[in-house]
């Protein structure tokens, strides 16, 4: 794809991209710096576009990525940092400190149960369940029916929900005796 080509077909997704990374980012600046490193990925990816059916779909998949990673970073920054100024405050209550350990320990499983369900059940999740999106949004997103989604999630959160309770069942039988509340 030439110069030409690429300012027709790719630069005026900037819009639409713009917007959906605010959905996920929630902060203008953090969503423009994010379609800015979309559009370098696309650039020097320009020799390979035409081989993808719609270029559209592969900058949204591209954006919808980008910001999860930079969630991730951020939410692991933040408890990091909570944990850490809890510790320079001296906080000297071992059983919060504990369950606060609890608390990250059952959301980073669930989590990588999240990202073990295969596609499209990991993504339609991640972006009903943990971004909030309604499901015309995700169907306009990954180009798909609505009854089909919502079968996926069903059947992902099914998943989840499973293995997070054989997750707790096994705890309690270690002799931890905390209600599954406690541990998520």
């Amino acid at each position: 794809m030439d110069t030409e080509a690429f300012k027709i077909r790719v630069i005026p997704l900037n819009r639409k991209l713009n917007a959906f990374a605010l959905k996920f980012l929630n902060d203008v600046d953090e969503a423009k710096d994010a379609i800015q490193e979309i559009y370098i990925k696309l650039w020097n990816m320009r020799g390979e576009l035409e081989k993808y059916n719609s270029i559209e779909a592969l900058a949204m998949k591209m954006t919808r990525n980008l910001c999860l990673d930079k969630i991730k970073l951020k939410k692991t920054i933040l408890i990091n940092t909570s944990i850490q100024n809890k510790l320079e405050n001296n906080y000297n209550d071992d059983t919060l400190i504990e369950k606060e350990q609890d608390i990250i320990s059952a959301a980073n499983r669930a989590k990588k149960i999240i990202d073990q369900l295969e596609e499209p059940q990991k993504t339609i999740m991640q972006l009903r369940d943990i971004q909030g999106y309604d499901y015309e949004e995700i169907a306009e997103i990954l180009n798909m029916n609505i009854n089909t989604i919502r079968v996926s999630l069903s059947r992902a959160r099914k998943k989840v929900k499973e293995v997070l309770m054989n997750t707790y069942y096994n705890h309690e039988k270690a002799g931890n005796k905390n209600s599954i509340r406690e541990i998520l």
